[in-house]
């Protein structure tokens, strides 16, 4: 229907042309009919006679024109056509090409989505985990395995597990028993010497494998355990001193016995001696010696009995001074240069003041001790906030002293091991036993000839 319409008027003009060529027919043949001539009615069969050829003409040309603008137009049409078909096409490509930007889109943000939810389940577990692929090479070290290996997260992704933890560590004994021999770990226990100190790590291992089931490396799960071997160092020396307490308790009273004989009986022979003999002088150091063995006996006894603590809440700053006056006051001169630094966040803390001034007094002391030319005395007390650990408070009791040899650094703290000439060993194994008591620990740091500093970390209530 669409493509008779271009048509319409040249058929009309056809059928005009051809009436009127007909019409003029007639008049042609009616004219030769009654032989008129040229000149008859004016010239009518001349006239008829041109527009025969006219007419005749134009049926000739009209049909013709009308084949050629039905070419024309179904050509138009077959090319208007075709550009719909294109354009159709190029408008479904087009749909075809948003459809596949969102399903793009869609999977990207789903993926992001994907990849953020592992990285918050990393983020927020407490134990740390640590991935290698087979070349070794560290691929997922999250925030908790940071806090506890005492690390910087980036500067250990994308290194080899040689270059993080050394050749021949513990870390890369495991990952080489995982990855060339097949081992899974349930659990391994091992410390760590970091910068920080030493910490002790458990580990568990299992295998890292792909949807495929492909072998691509191995995970690490650490757990610190750093505060759990310090309780249980705490309940050892409690069960210790239960033990030696009791123990204790008897020996003390059978030697004071025998000592109380030994006494008596040098008093007598005291009384009947002449003065001014050799003998009144040997009874003497006998005195001396008994007085030195029952002060012995004295603080063997205060370090093994139990001891209950009276907690109080105290303000660190002015008990700090007070401790430190108390010592040098007691102590004899030239005493040292004192510094005493306490930060304005240091809260109260719940302890036994009296225990603690001993424990502390006793780091002071020595100190001093260990400066007999004088020097600097540096006392100082922080807040700690260790990643994963409680909030501690911790007492730093420095000294410029002599120092401590790296190989007895390890046995200051056990009872009647003693680097003075005349000390019994029992001090610095009495400041540890309170420390414990408090549910605290202790550390030591020291280098000959430089001096020595003692860190307490007692917890914040």
């Amino acid at each position: 229907m669409e493509r008779s319409r271009p048509l319409r008027p040249v058929i009309i003009a056809c059928l005009l042309v051809l009436f009127l060529f007909l019409i003029t027919l007639a008049v042609h043949l009616v004219a030769v009919e009654r032989n008129l001539g040229p000149q008859g009615l004016g010239g009518v069969l001349g006239a008829t006679d041109l527009l025969l050829k006219i007419f005749g003409g134009l049926l000739i040309l009209i049909p013709l024109y009308g084949v050629f603008a039905g070419l024309k137009a179904r050509r138009e049409a077959t090319s208007t056509g075709i550009m719909n078909v294109y354009h159709d096409v190029l408008l479904r490509l087009r749909e075809k090409e948003q459809e596949l930007e969102r399903l793009r889109s869609a999977a990207e943000a789903r993926a992001q989505e994907v990849e953020s939810y592992n990285e918050n389940i990393l983020r927020s577990v407490a134990s740390g985990v640590i991935t290698f692929n087979q070349d070794r090479v560290v691929t997922t070290f999250n925030d908790a395995a940071a806090a506890i290996l005492r690390m910087d997260r980036g500067a250990v992704i994308g290194k080899t597990c040689a270059e993080v933890f050394g050749e021949g560590s513990k870390v890369a004994t495991l990952l080489e028993r995982c990855l060339v021999h097949g081992e899974v770990l349930t659990r391994e226990q091992f410390d760590l010497v970091e910068a920080a100190g030493r910490i002790w790590v458990g580990v568990s291992t299992s295998f890292l494998k792909d949807r495929a089931g492909h072998l691509i490396g191995t995970t690490f799960i650490f757990t610190d355990l750093t505060q759990i071997k310090a309780l249980q160092e705490q309940v050892e020396l409690r069960e210790r001193m239960t033990v030696l307490g009791e123990m204790s308790a008897g020996i003390a009273h059978e030697f004071r016995n025998y000592m109380g004989t030994i006494l008596s009986a040098a008093k007598l022979i005291a009384r009947q001696a002449p003065s001014g003999t050799p003998s009144q002088e040997t009874l003497q150091t006998i005195f001396q010696v008994i007085s030195d063995m029952d002060h012995l006996i004295t603080q063997f006894l205060n370090f093994a009995r139990k001891t209950e603590l009276d907690l109080k809440l105290v303000a660190v700053e002015p008990w700090l001074r007070r401790v430190v006056e108390q010592v040098l006051g007691q102590a004899p001169g030239p005493h040292p240069n004192v510094e005493v630094v306490c930060f304005p966040d240091v809260p109260e803390i719940r302890m036994d003041e009296v225990l603690m001034r001993q424990a502390v007094g006793n780091l002071v002391l020595n100190a001093v001790q260990a400066m007999p030319a004088g020097g600097q005395l540096t006392l100082v007390a922080a807040v700690r906030h260790p990643s994963g650990r409680r909030r501690e408070i911790e007492l730093q009791v420095g000294d410029t002293g002599s120092g401590i040899p790296k190989d007895r650094l390890g046995k200051i703290f056990l009872p009647f091991f003693t680097t003075k000439k005349k000390g019994t060993g029992l001090g610095l194994a009495l400041v540890h036993k309170i420390v414990l008591l408090h549910n605290g620990r202790i550390d030591v740091e020291s280098q000959e000839g430089k001096g020595t500093t003692f860190h307490i970390y007692l917890p914040i209530s």
